[in-house]
């Protein structure tokens, strides 16, 4: 009930008072300060500046869960894809008995909105159903007054569903800034208890959290970092600063997405110098 209270709200605020009072709200809900538009300093408020000045509209395509596989293709090489079974508008069109028994779920126009299914025997495909129509039904930059994804066609992606022999996927994500990597932030343990690291280039763990604890267990730094940090300078390349994900498993590595606003901004840095340190890497006159 206490989130339901507080989704209308912010959808108030949204209509009544717009985007910048929205972030504001948000912003200072997370941070316990209210964001400098005019002069920002840590990569948090450069975030908002992004979204509420940056026109990140022009980053829709890229953000698009679908679009982006043909960029990617372009850019690396199609075998980074993680292979796709099917695209489709609304969720009758899925035939579940033609599924393989795993696979991955993803709508295209939001952040977050993904089904996992290990075995589709176990599934109750009418409660996933009515989770993905409202999904669709939903405008996701109106939740985070993130405008980029306001142009997006929100559609149903079906890939194959890929695993680590763990039994944890990491998902490897690099901070870009003008075509450079800078630093990767590492998630493990996403679906029972979420976790994170923050590494450097030279996979030196430093010593801060980015909302969530930190892992219980040093990660290994992964055989083909340098080939991963190259594919990220390519990716990168046209852009101020995104946040290319990627995964690595059997050998293999594997394209994410990318992310021209990682968490909204709305996620704490502890200790908080490390929002500014990240931030001193952001230049924001390159996006005039």
């Amino acid at each position: 009930m206490e989130q339901f209270v507080r989704d209308v709200l912010e959808k108030v605020v949204w209509v009544v008072l717009g985007q910048k009072f929205q972030i504001k709200y948000q912003f200072k809900r997370s941070h316990g300060y209210e964001p400098n538009f005019t002069s920002p300093k840590t990569l948090s408020e450069k975030i908002q500046w992004i979204k509420v000045y940056g026109q990140p509209e022009r980053f829709s395509k890229y953000i698009d869960k679908y679009t982006v596989r043909e960029f990617i293709k372009e850019k690396v090489g199609e075998d980074l894809l993680i292979p796709l079974i099917g695209v489709y508008q609304r969720t009758k069109e899925i035939d579940l008995k033609l599924l393989p028994n795993s696979f991955i779920i993803k709508t295209t126009h939001g952040s977050g909105w993904n089904i996992i299914v290990k075995d589709k025997t176990a599934l109750d495909w009418d409660l996933v159903k009515k989770k993905i129509d409202t999904w669709l039904k939903s405008r996701y930059d109106r939740i985070t007054g993130e405008a980029n994804y306001k142009p997006i066609k929100g559609r149903i992606l079906v890939e194959e569903y890929i695993e680590d022999p763990s039994g944890d996927l990491k998902d490897y994500k690099f901070f870009c800034f003008n075509g450079e990597p800078r630093y990767i932030q590492v998630d493990g343990t996403r679906f029972t208890a979420h976790k994170r690291d923050i590494y450097d280039l030279s996979w030196s763990k430093l010593p801060m959290k980015l909302f969530y604890e930190n892992l219980s267990q040093p990660v290994a730094k992964p055989e083909k970092l340098d080939h991963m940090i190259e594919i990220c300078r390519k990716l990168s390349q046209d852009f101020v600063f995104v946040r290319v994900d990627l995964y690595f498993t059997r050998g293999r590595i594997y394209f994410g997405e990318l992310t021209f606003t990682p968490e909204s901004g709305m996620v704490p840095f502890t200790p908080v110098q490390y929002d500014y340190i990240f931030g001193e890497l952001l230049d924001l006159t390159k996006y005039c």
